[in-house]
């Protein structure tokens, strides 16, 4: 996000922002790029988390999910494709894209993970999760059913529009989805 972006959200004056940010940055808890826009002048400065910035105390909420998972899902012989199914149910309840350009899609589909704890970068037809709320956290066992979870997420939020979503190729320190919007692979 930009500082201004960050600024409003947080009813703040950008010079606080700024100041805030550069800490942030400082201890490694934020990465700064410049973002060109293909305008005359100075590009604004973006801002996105790092794998090693804090978050808030969730634990209740990640117990939680793991005694379901254990519990509900992983007992069954199809427990992945059990939690695919439930990510879809959830994207379905995510509010709809407003965009009709599948580039819109992607960008609202990445404001919508970021605010469930998630930092992408969008890189052409592709999202980058350049931090994700589980990974350090579930258990190598658990993970998987997560990542199933979120691909069914992607899959239902983009499933009327003129996006494809990908499957989610899991890496060891990011996630990345390639999205296809070429006609053929929407109307499949």
């Amino acid at each position: 996000m930009s500082i201004t972006d960050i600024a409003d959200r947080l009813d703040m004056h950008k010079n606080s922002a700024r100041f805030h940010l550069d800490s942030l940055v400082k201890a490694g808890y934020a990465e700064r790029r410049s973002e060109s826009t293909g305008h005359q002048g100075r590009p604004p400065m973006m801002y996105s988390g790092t794998q090693a910035a804090p978050s808030l105390s969730n634990l209740h909420l990640i117990e939680l999910t793991e005694v379901l998972i254990e519990t509900f899902v992983t007992p069954q012989a199809d427990h992945l494709e059990r939690a695919e199914s439930a990510g879809a149910l959830w994207g379905g309840k995510v509010e709809s894209p407003t965009s009709t350009d599948p580039d819109g899609v992607i960008h609202e589909l990445a404001g919508h993970m970021g605010k469930r704890g998630f930092v992408t970068t969008h890189e052409e037809n592709e999202l980058v999760f350049t931090r994700c709320p589980f990974r350090n956290i579930m258990s190598k066992e658990q993970l998987p059913v997560v990542c199933r979870l979120h691909q069914g997420m992607l899959d239902s939020y983009v499933a009327d529009t003129d996006v494809d979503a990908g499957r989610i190729a899991v890496g060891p320190k990011q996630c990345r989805v390639a999205f296809d919007t070429s006609a053929e692979a929407v109307a499949s």
